[in-house]
């Protein structure tokens, strides 16, 4: 229990710390949608920020972190802490050389890029134009953000999260100040954006060096490389860097769909995707990042015991966050739309528009987190290839539902295929690891699983009810809506806590237990 309840603590810090970012991040995208609206300028912006956001994760934080911590725990746990700097500064350094080629290459090649990513923007000269521009100016970006990824995968080894999980926030200020002040500058409000985007990479790497120090690391070359150690990483990241590359392909591909589509398209697309990734990461992707080290600390120290357990509280615990989400967003979709966003240029039209792509994306919701933490459980055992293999296969049946989907659901389609994939991928992972590490998805996730899924039952059933009394969209004013919306989602909260309650639910016991002081 103890044990337990230190997971939940690390990833409740972490937690908060990106639910500040996601709020942040809110009000970064509400401001683009009341500056930029759902058209060209929004499309060119997403589409420009989207290449070095995708490129971060394909050679940062998606694979080279996954890569790292496994590899520095095992450093970690010797006693040379010589080696153990001397490995960590081996791989910033041969890190900074690799990312300092690509930012060159990628402002160079931008055109070429831009056309592979947004064909369908070819058709206007103006917002093709426009979208190279703004990626040559926010390229630098993934220098910074790779660099600061990996710092922070060094700092979440000595469990420390909060800091790694702030870092965010300032990113997302940095963009609201900048386009704010300079809206008006530049012949594109974008441009102002663009800058924000560079100014705050640059801030969340620069934060986090004073605890790096702290924790014992000096930022000097070291005297020789520890070329044992980066072959190591490069086999292992090899594989995972292909695994990212079919997840950014996939997000090229849907790209490319929806910029065939009517304007706007992508747009829609992205701001739906937002509001879902502001629930799965406020918990879902806090929790992944925290069992990490520690799936990694047991995998070497051979303890299958604990592996079994950390997973066994992850699965259930991720049940209790994702499937009330899931039913709330998809039953409050469109006022949630319209009280986050639907102002300024973002019209009413767009607001119904982006409804029906969340309410899609919100069916992948559990599955998003569930392959979050699954294949974190490999990577902690040092297996990068088992899910790119999975990742291939999926990658080609959300191809194929595109190509189904597109036609009688226009963009939804879209995001209906991308989460029935991420449900393929999910339950894939889950048999693989299964045979791997033993039967993790025992008796408590079972009964986890029945747990959620009434409790979920009541609280739908509550808000549709209370729907037919208050209708969100139909009420004059932002402050009204906000506050009927924010009753709706406490109340439907409230009665998913008691129906849990009565149901005897372990893990409502589990997380009051966090705040009640250890024995």
């Amino acid at each position: 229990m103890d044990k337990e309840r230190g997971l939940i603590r690390a990833a409740g810090s972490m937690s908060v710390m990106t639910a500040l970012s996601r709020i942040a991040g809110y009000f970064r995208d509400n401001l683009q949608a009341t500056i930029l609206g759902a058209a060209n300028s929004s499309d060119a912006f997403v589409i420009a920020y989207r290449i070095p956001n995708m490129l971060r994760r394909l050679v940062g934080e998606g694979a080279l972190t996954s890569a790292f911590v496994p590899t520095f725990a095992r450093y970690l746990k010797g006693d040379d802490r010589g080696a153990l700097w001397r490995f960590a500064a081996s791989v910033l350094y041969a890190t900074a050389a690799v990312l300092a080629v690509i930012t060159a290459l990628g402002i160079a090649l931008s055109p070429w890029l831009v056309r592979l990513l947004a064909w369908g923007f070819s058709a206007s000269p103006e917002k093709m134009a426009l979208t190279v521009s703004l990626n040559r100016l926010m390229f630098p970006y993934i220098f910074f953000i790779a660099l600061a990824a990996l710092v922070g995968g060094i700092l979440n080894a000595f469990d420390v999260f909060a800091l790694p999980a702030f870092t965010p926030v300032l990113l997302n200020l940095s963009i609201i100040t900048a386009a704010w002040l300079l809206r008006e500058r530049f012949s594109d409000p974008a441009y102002g954006f663009a800058i924000g985007v560079i100014v705050g990479g640059f801030l969340q790497i620069a934060v986090q060096i004073p605890a790096l120090r702290r924790q014992g690391m000096s930022l000097r070359p070291p005297a020789g490389f520890d070329m044992a150690g980066l072959k190591e990483i490069g086999r292992l990241i090899l594989p995972r860097v292909f695994g990212v590359g079919i997840i950014q392909v996939n997000l090229v591909i849907d790209s490319q769909f929806a910029a065939s589509l009517q304007s706007g398209s992508v747009s829609f697309l992205y701001y739906a995707n937002r509001v879902t990734e502001l629930t799965l990461g406020i918990f879902a992707i806090s929790l992944s990042t925290v069992i990490l080290p520690t799936l990694s600390r047991a995998t070497a120290d051979q303890d299958g015991e604990r592996v079994r357990s950390v997973l066994s509280t992850a699965m259930r615990l991720l049940m209790f966050i994702s499937i009330p989400a899931t039913l709330g967003l998809i039953v409050l979709r469109v006022p949630i739309i319209q009280v986050l966003f639907e102002r300024g240029r973002f019209t009413h039209a767009d607001t119904h528009l982006t409804a029906g792509a969340l309410g899609y994306y919100a069916i992948g919701l559990l599955p998003y987190a569930a392959v979050s933490v699954l294949a974190t459980a490999f990577y902690a055992h040092r297996d990068t290839r088992t899910p790119v293999k999975i990742g291939l296969l999926t990658f080609v049946l959300h191809l194929a539902m595109n190509f189904a989907l597109i036609g009688p659901m226009r963009h939804g389609g879209i995001a209906l295929s991308t989460a029935l994939s991420a449900l393929a991928d999910g339950v894939l992972l889950a048999w693989m690891l299964r045979r791997r590490a033993g039967d993790f998805l025992d008796r408590a996730v079972v009964r986890a699983a029945w747990h959620t899924l009434l409790a979920g039952s009541a609280m739908t059933a509550a808000l549709l009810l209370a729907l037919r009394s208050v209708d969100v969209v139909a009420l004059h004013g932002i402050t009204a809506r906000a506050l009927a919306l924010g009753g709706l989602i406490s109340g439907g909260g409230a009665v998913y806590f008691l129906a849990l309650i009565l149901l005897g639910s372990q893990e409502v016991r589990l997380l009051t237990s966090v705040w009640r002081p250890s024995r």
